[in-house]
C-alpha cells in the first residue's frame, strides 16, 4: 500500500458551519506531522508494511443500550462504531485494537464490571481489526466465567488475541505473537499494570506488568527471529496527558532490552509521544527513525464525558521497509490521526467515531446539526480541536 508522506506544516484551516440556532466556527491548525529529512530512500520504498492501532474500545451501559435499540431490541447493532474508521483500518496491512471488556456474560453491564454482547467483537473483526488485546485492568471483571466466555467468543470468531490465556502453559508459548508481512517479521506482546485488584482466576493467566516477564518476552521475540519488536502496555494514570515515572522507567528498560516501538493504552486520554530520530552525517542517509513511543492512544470509543480529551483518541500507523543497502528492516516516520467519539444522537443514532480533521471538512459538518444534540456534538468537536492542536502531544526528538 502507499505510504502517506507526512510533512511539517502549519496551514490554517477555516471552517464555518451554520446550525439551526447558532453558528459554529472552527479554526483548527493541522497537527504537525514531521518526518526525517534528507533520506534519499524515503521516497523509494516499494515494499512498505503498515501496522495500525486504536486505543481503548470501551462498552459502557449507554453504549450497550444504544446498540440494542438500533438492533430493534432483539440483536445488537454496532455498525456505526467502526463505519467511518473502517476505510483506514482496511488500508493497514495489520490492525490492532485494545478490547477493554469481557464478552458474553449476561446480563450485559457497563462500568464498573464490563460485559458486552459478542456482536461487538464480530463488528470489530468485520471492520478489519486483526488482533485483539486482552491484557487490561477490566479483563477479570466477571471472574473465571467472564474470561472463559471471552476467550471462547474470540476463538469462535477465529480472532488472534494477546494478553490473556486459558492457563500458564498457553501463556508461556503464546505471549509473543509473530506476524510476517511482506517478508518482514514483527513480534508483539501485551501486558497490564493490574486487574483492578481482582485476582486472576485459576487456571487462567493474564500478562501483568513485571520486568522479569517483559524481558523474557523480548528474548522470546528475538529467538523467533523478529525484525521489529512492538510492546503494547496497558499502563499509566487515568485522565492524565503526561506519562508518570513508572511508565518512563519501563519504557527505558524495554528500549534498552531491544524493543523498537511502544504503543500504550489505559489512561482514557491520549498522552505524550516521542519519535526518536538519529541524526547522522553519512553521505547517503541523513536521518533514521530509531525508536517510537506513544504512551497512550486514549479512548477509541466510550461514554466518558469527563472532558473533551476522553472523547479524543489516536489512530496510529507505524510504517516499515527493508533497507535496500543493509537488508535490515527499518522504521519510517509514523502517522497519527486524532479521532472523536460522538455519543448517542450527537451525530448518528448511536455511538460513532470519526477522524476529526476529515469530519470538520465534511458536508455533514458544514450543513450543521439538524437536532439540538447534533448541534451540541458538532460544537464540541469544533471547539475542542484547536485545544488538541495547541497541546502538541507528539514530539520528534533527535539523538546524535
Amino acid at each position: 500500500m502507499n505510504l502517506k508522506i507526512i510533512y511539517t506544516s502549519a496551514v490554517a484551516v477555516l471552517l464555518t458551519c451554520m446550525a439551526t440556532a447558532q453558528q459554529i466556527t472552527v479554526r483548527p491548525d493541522p497537527v504537525r506531522k514531521p518526518r526525517p529529512l534528507d533520506d534519499i530512500y524515503y521516497f523509494n520504498h516499494r515494499d512498505t508494511v503498515t501496522i495500525s492501532f486504536i486505543g481503548d474500545v470501551m462498552q459502557h451501559g449507554a453504549q450497550i443500550e444504544a446498540a440494542l435499540k438500533k438492533g430493534g431490541g432483539k440483536t445488537y447493532d454496532y455498525a456505526n462504531m467502526f463505519r467511518y474508521m473502517e476505510p483506514y483500518f482496511k488500508k493497514a496491512d495489520y490492525m490492532v485494537a485494545n478490547m477493554e471488556f469481557t464478552v458474553g456474560t449476561k446480563p450485559y453491564t457497563g462500568y464498573p464490571c464490563f460485559s458486552c454482547p459478542p456482536e461487538v467483537a464480530k463488528a470489530a473483526k468485520d471492520a478489519g481489526i486483526d488482533l485483539f488485546l486482552m491484557a487490561n485492568n477490566h479483563i477479570c471483571d466477571k471472574g473465571a466465567g467472564g474470561l472463559s466466555k471471552t476467550l471462547d467468543a474470540y476463538e469462535k470468531l477465529g480472532m488472534p488475541k494477546l494478553g490473556a490465556y486459558s492457563d500458564k502453559a498457553q501463556a508461556d508459548t503464546a505471549s509473543v505473537t509473530l506476524v510476517e508481512l511482506k517478508g518482514m517479521k514483527f513480534a508483539l506482546f501485551n501486558y497490564t499494570y493490574d486487574t483492578n485488584g481482582l485476582p486472576v482466576p485459576e487456571p487462567y493467566y493474564v500478562n501483568l506488568q513485571d520486568s522479569t516477564e517483559i524481558k523474557k518476552h523480548i528474548r522470546q521475540a528475538k529467538q523467533m527471529g523478529a525484525d521489529i519488536i512492538i510492546a503494547l502496555p496497558h499502563w499509566g494514570i487515568e485522565y492524565v496527558l503526561a506519562p508518570v515515572a513508572e511508565q518512563k522507567n519501563y519504557a527505558k528498560m524495554m528500549f534498552r532490552e531491544g524493543v523498537n516501538a511502544i504503543i500504550g493504552g489505559h489512561p482514557h486520554v491520549p498522552e505524550e509521544g516521542y519519535i526518536y530520530v538519529r541524526r547522522t552525517q553519512a553521505p547517503y542517509i541523513k536521518d533514521s527513525v530509531e525508536r517510537i513511543l506513544f504512551y497512550s492512544m486514549g479512548n477509541y470509543i466510550s461514554n466518558m464525558s469527563r472532558s473533551g480529551w476522553t472523547s479524543t483518541g489516536m489512530f496510529i500507523t507505524l510504517s516499515f521497509t527493508r533497507d535496500i543497502r543493509t537488508g535490515k528492516v527499518k522504521m519510517l516516520m509514523p502517522e497519527w490521526k486524532y479521532t472523536w467519539c460522538f455519543r448517542n444522537g450527537q451525530y448518528k443514532d448511536d455511538f460513532t467515531v470519526v477522524p476529526i480533521e476529515e469530519f470538520l471538512e465534511s458536508e455533514d459538518f458544514k450543513a450543521g446539526g439538524k437536532t439540538t444534540l447534533q448541534q451540541q456534538g458538532f460544537k464540541a468537536i469544533s471547539d475542542f480541536w484547536p485545544q488538541i492542536v495547541k497541546q502538541d502531544l507528539i514530539k520528534v526528538t533527535y539523538t546524535e
